[in-house]
Formats: structure tokens, sequence, C-alpha cells
């Protein structure tokens, strides 16, 4: 028995008691069923009344189609029923029942109903979700039908219980894994066909919300939003037009954190998606945070699968965008401590297997707070693509710096593509000198990652400006070199050749030079150097040690720096057997050559001391083998019970100096050399 039959009955039986002059009639039915419903003891009383007809209506249970299903305690109330030219009218009707989901509700509604032309109108007010509560305003037609609904106060998790029924298994396992709290008024706008919806305008102010993941990779607490949503559908093509702000509270979304108080952000989109071939399209997206950030772009893509990517940004504040957008990309590395300023603008185009990124900047800065490196005012445009299409690359600045050494303002011309970079010419000034870097190419391969490589000329450095900057005591001279073909691979920066470099009047060749993890926590440095005819004069005045005349040659192979501090060297140093020339060394340098072989237990062996200031001597020398922190010392050969560090020879006075310690601790041998750096030498009488 359908519905309607049940309503003309129960007029009809109005009817028949009218003509019996009774003015109320009441059924009783002990179950009743259709296809879609189930109604267990069905009472219904009839009142007639001047105004219409009062119905009065119980049920124990009510069985409705899913996702509906039980209802109990059942009562409708219709004061006012009019059946007038095939209409039919319920004004200032209850409807009260209890539902496993909903629990109670004492809905009013009225309603219109024109069966014949399948019309019908239902307003609903006070239905309880949780805390809140929904009104909802219905008009149905031949099948076409559109709704408004009003919310207040709706608690999230409670309206997640309430959809549990529309969602699918494995879209409610997910919700229910997730903590998820806000409480939102809405006001939505439906329209559809049936049972398809086809249009929905949605507005709704949330507060409180609250979402967690169960691994703590996403989480926001106290956020504030508004959000519109406008859908239409037709067929199977879904258009949607969307806008959220967000402006308070705090999210971290793994790993960006946004204080949304202080940054608010807005995100809209247009786009379609045809569920046919589960294809998409977002026309426009765009998202702002502030003067942080704000992008524009368009994606397509089928399924999960992201197709074609245009994204445009901008950026007037660049130590917002770093701190927000960049750091937490980077945590640990050499750029996850930087200071930054300036302005910006980017695009990004992607495809499968094919992207360009372009940027220009504006008065950028950036400084690394290790002071590892820095440049000021950069400005221009730069770029990088996988496409053979060259991108041209026009950099300018007005100052730099690497470690502790500053260079001047430069400009780069370069040319990008095929995930390289490539110059022919870059010019560094260095103090009065200047670092010319020639056929540099920076690579970018995903088997084996980024490489770079340069060849270039070091012209003449004055030493006394470069000396300080590197920690050194105040040299003389000029620093001046070839730098042969340099390349960077894995971590590692090599040096093929040789580096020549021009120190003290002497040739310093450089071999085998590689550093590893160069801006890594723990660089190591390797390399094999020979010294060829330093001028001992020129060194020891530079130094304070005394005065030594004559020249010396020298290496330090196996040579290992860890983080900047030797731990292992082989190192000689000792008179060339074929120079000529005066050889004389003062009484203070051979007070500080013992202290260095010896400390007070050296022995000087001495004719005349008292009376002269310099001595002459046949060859001078020592070496010190580095391994484990201890210094195995030796001279240029054996003495009695040592090794001789200078042997006297020559016209007299001459000096012989004899080291007895053979192994010493490298920290004790550094803190010897320090002393003897601050002394004043010894007193002669």
């Amino acid at each position: 028995m359908s519905s309607r039959v049940l309503v003309i009955l129960v007029l009809l039986l109005v009817v028949t008691s009218q003509l019996h002059a009774v003015e109320q009639a009441a059924i009783q039915i002990g179950s009743w069923s259709s296809e879609q419903v189930h109604i267990t003891d069905l009472q219904v009383e009839i009142n007639l009344q001047s105004t219409g007809l009062a119905i009065n209506a119980t049920a124990k249970q009510v069985q409705l189609t899913e996702p509906v299903g039980q209802l109990s305690n059942v009562r409708l109330r219709c004061d006012t029923l009019r059946w007038l030219s095939g209409q039919i009218d319920c004004q200032s009707g209850q409807l009260d029942f209890t539902h496993a989901l909903w629990g109670n509700q004492k809905i009013a509604f009225n309603s219109k109903s024109r069966a014949e032309e399948e019309n019908y109108q239902l307003t609903l007010t006070g239905i309880q979700l949780g805390q809140g509560s929904m009104n909802v305003q219905a008009d149905y037609q031949q099948g076409q039908w559109q709704a408004e609904l009003t919310g207040k106060n709706i608690a999230l998790n409670s309206l997640v219980k309430f959809i549990g029924p529309y969602v699918n298994e494995k879209q409610l396992e997910m919700l229910s894994q997730w903590n998820i709290n806000a409480v939102m008024n809405v006001d939505a706008e439906l329209t559809g066909h049936q049972t398809r919806l086809a249009s929905a305008k949605v507005s709704g102010k949330l507060r409180e919300v609250m979402f967690a993941d169960p691994t703590g990779s996403y989480a926001g607490e106290a956020l504030a939003a508004q959000i519109q949503v406008a859908l239409q559908i037709e067929n199977d093509r879904w258009s949607w037009q969307q806008t959220l702000t967000i402006d308070d509270g705090q999210t971290y979304l793994e790993p960006i954190f946004l204080d949304l108080a202080e940054q608010s952000v807005t995100l809209s989109s247009e786009g379609q998606f045809n569920n046919a071939n589960k294809t998409w399209q977002i026309n426009s997206v765009k998202f702002a945070q502030s003067t942080s950030i704000s992008a524009n772009g368009e994606l397509k893509g089928e399924a999960t699968q992201l197709t074609h990517l245009q994204i445009d940004l901008s950026s007037v504040d660049l130590a917002q965008l770093y701190k927000d957008w960049l750091k937490p990309f980077i945590p640990g590395s050499s750029l996850s401590h930087l200071q930054t300023r300036g302005e910006l603008t980017a695009s990004l185009q992607w495809q499968p297997e094919q992207y360009q990124f372009q940027m220009n900047l504006q008065s950028v800065t950036i400084v690394d707070d290790a002071g590892r490196f820095a440049i000021e005012n950069l400005e221009g445009k730069l770029g990088w693509t996988n496409q053979a299409t060259v991108i041209p690359i026009d950099l300018r600045w007005s100052s730099a710096s690497i470690l502790s050494l500053p260079l001047g303002g430069s400009t780069l011309q370069a040319e990008a593509s095929q995930n390289q970079i490539y110059f022919s010419n870059l010019s560094l000034p260095i103090l009065d000198g200047e670092l010319s870097l020639n056929d540099f190419q920076l690579s970018l391969d995903e088997a084996q990652g980024r490489s770079w490589q340069f060849e270039g000329v070091l012209s003449p450095i004055s030493m006394d400006q470069l000396s300080p900057l590197l920690g050194w005591p105040t040299l003389q001279g000029k620093l001046s070199g070839m730098i042969p073909k340099v390349s960077y691979a894995d971590e590692e920066i090599i040096v093929d050749g040789a580096l020549l470099l021009k120190l003290f009047d002497s040739s310093t060749v450089i071999k085998d030079l590689r550093l590893q993890q160069p801006f890594g926590s723990l660089p190591q440095l390797y390399a094999n150097i020979d010294i060829n005819r330093l001028d001992l004069q020129t060194l020891t005045n530079t130094f304070d040690f005394g005065t030594i005349s004559g020249k010396l040659n020298g290496r330090i192979h196996n040579l290992r720096l860890s983080n900047w501090q030797p731990v292992q060297f082989d190192a000689l140093f000792e008179t060339p057997e074929e120079e000529p020339g005066r050889r004389r060394i003062s009484q203070r340098a051979v007070n500080n050559l013992s202290q260095i072989g010896g400390g007070p237990a050296a022995i000087l062996s001495r004719g005349f001391m008292g009376l002269f200031e310099d001595f002459s001597y046949s060859k001078i020398g020592l070496s010190c083998r580095l391994m484990n922190s201890v210094c195995q010392m030796d001279g240029i050969e054996p003495a009695e019970q040592g090794y001789y560090i200078v042997k006297g020879g020559g016209l007299p006075p001459w000096i012989n100096v004899i080291g007895y310690n053979r192994e010493v601790d490298w920290p004790e041998l550094i803190a010897r050399l320090k002393a003897v750096s601050q002394s004043d030498g010894p007193v002669i009488q």
C-alpha cells in the first residue's frame, strides 16, 4: 500500500464520517508496509475543525530506506490540514521522533502538496545537530527540486556522525583516524533532479577549528575561517568555484608551520571535474599570505596524476617567504640559517618530463648566519630548465663574501638549458686582486646529482690585506696563481693538476687537492704541497720569529684537515743543497728553534754565544709527521741523543741547535709555537 493510498483512505474516512455528522475519527493499524516504509503500531486521530482537519498520528517505529533507517516513537501532528482544489496543506505541523544518530528530534514543519502535479513544498525548522540546529526549506516539482539550508552552531564532529551513512567505508575509516572538530554557521542553496544533485551554493563561517592526523604530520588549532563554494553538476561534468580565508589560529602542515593570526591566508579556485573519464582542470587557483607570497596558477590532471602545472608567484617580503615556505624544507643544510630581504617574482611551467623555472630578483640580500657566505643587493633574472630552450641569466650585485673573504660587486651573464648553466667568464674582485672563473658549467643529473666545474686565474692579492681575514699573522708579498680545472660532484671538490701560488718569493705547488663536504658540518680537505726556495728572511721577519737568512725547500704531503684543523701530514723543511748564499741565524731564532725542538731540554752548542748577535750555519731543517695528535719530529741529521735542527758551518761564529724530543703532542707543539710568537727573545749579557 503506497503512502498516497493511505492518505486517500484517511480522507475517505473523514468524508464518510462527515456524511454521518461525525467530527472525529480514529484509525489503528498494527503493521503497515510498502516498498520504502514499514510502520508499526500506527494510530491516526482526525478531528474536523472550522479551519480544516487536525491530524495526530503516532507510530512505535517507522522503518525507512537507508540511509535514514529506523525512527522510533514517531509522532506527527498537523493542526490545520486543508484539502482544496487538489492541494493539501499542513500548517504548524510538528514531527517528533528518535533516531540512533540524530537523537531526539522535535521538528516543526509546514507543507504543501499537489499530488497530481507532483509538486510538494516543505519547510522544516529546529532540526537538532548536536548542540546546533538547522532549518530546511524544500520545493519539489516533477522530479526537479531545490532546497535552502541554514545551520547555526553546528559542531563538525557531530556533522560527520550525521553524514556517516552517506560516505563509503574507506572514507569513513579515514575520517575516524583524524581528530577533527569545529563549530560552524552555514547557509546552503541546493538544486537537483530526482536523487541527483545539480547545483550547490554554500557559505559558512567556521570557528574553534582543530584537526590532527594520527602521525601529527598535519594539525591545526583555534583556526577561524570563512568559506564559499559554488558547485554545478551537468551530466558527469562538475564545475566549482570556492574561496577559503583563514585568519586566526595556527597550523602545521609538515614541514610548514603558519601563524595565521599574524599572516592570514586566502585560497580560491575555479575548475571542472569530468567524472566519466576522471579528468580535472583547475582554470584558476590563487593563494595569498599577506606580503609573504601571492600565487596564481592553473593545473590539469587525470585521477590522482598531475599532467600540467603553471604557477606565477611573487613576494614583497623575502624574509617572511624564506621563514615560512623555504626554510622548513632545508633543515640542517647549509641554507637553513639565513638572513634574507628583498622582493622576487617567479614562474614555473611543468608537465611530465618537462619543466621551466624563471625568477626575477629585486634588491635581494642573503646572509648566512654562520658567516660562510653573503651577497648584497642582488638584482636581475635567473632560470632553470631541462628543455633545450635557452633561458638567459643576467645577475648583478654590489658585494659578496665567502667565509671571511670579501668579494666586490660584479655581474654574471649566463645561459641555462637542459639542466645546465654555463658562462664563459665571471670576474670576482677580491681585495686589490681578482679571481676570474672561466668556462663554468653547473649540471643537475637525476642519477649523479649536482656537479660543477671551472678553470680560473687569481690576479695578485696583497697578503697584508688577505692574511688578517684568514686569521693568519700579517704576511707580506702577493698571492697569485693559476687555477686548473676545479670540479664538484658527490659533495667533493677536486682540483685537477697543480695549483700554483707565489708566496714569500717562493713557488708553492698544491697537488691532489680535494675537499669533501665543503658546506657540511665537518669538511675534510686533502692535499700535497711542495714549496721551492722559500725566503727565510721574509718569512721570519713576517712572523717575528728572529732573523734567519737563506732559502728553504719543503713539502707537506698527505695533508688532511678536518673541519679546517690539521689531523694528519708528513712535513719536511730543509736547506736546499744546491742553494748558495749567506746563511745566518739570530740569537732569538736560535732560542725559538730550541724551544720547538725540545724546550728547556734542548741543548745549544754555542761558542762565544754571548758575544755575537747572529751565527752562521751550514744547514737548517725540521720535520714533523702528524698522526693521532702526535708529531714525530726529526731534523736534518742525527746527533748524539737527538737530531740537528741547525748545524753550524761557514765562517765563525757558528752554532748547532739540537732537538731531543722525538714525539710531541700536537696541541703542545701549537702552544710552543704560540709562546715563541709572543716571547720577547733571550737576554744576552
